[in-house]
């Protein structure tokens, strides 16, 4: 069995995000905002054909979640994630 492992991470230590897609078939999140940040949060979140799959916020510590691909092909079944930041503590 072939395993692929395709994964990003953004931010810092204290306050960012991170997506990892495992056996091309499921996506797994993370965001972090630790207690030094100076945000007063951090979220990700999952996205499908413009709609949420997942939406997760960190406000001190991490939260994690999956999501399963879509594995048929075109523009609606394509899988996106995205992170932001909330404001200045």
């Amino acid at each position: 069995m072939l395993v692929f492992l395709f994964g990003a991470t953004f931010g810092d230590s204290t306050s960012g995000a991170s997506s990892e897609e495992s056996f091309q078939i499921k996506y797994n999140g993370a965001a972090w905002n630790y207690s030094k940040s100076k945000y007063q949060y951090t979220s990700f979140k999952y996205t499908r054909d413009g709609r949420t799959l997942l939406s997760k916020t960190a406000y001190n510590g991490k939260v994690t979640g999956s999501v399963w691909d879509d594995l048929r092909w075109g523009d609606k079944y394509t899988t996106y994630f995205s992170w932001k930041r909330g404001p200045l503590k």
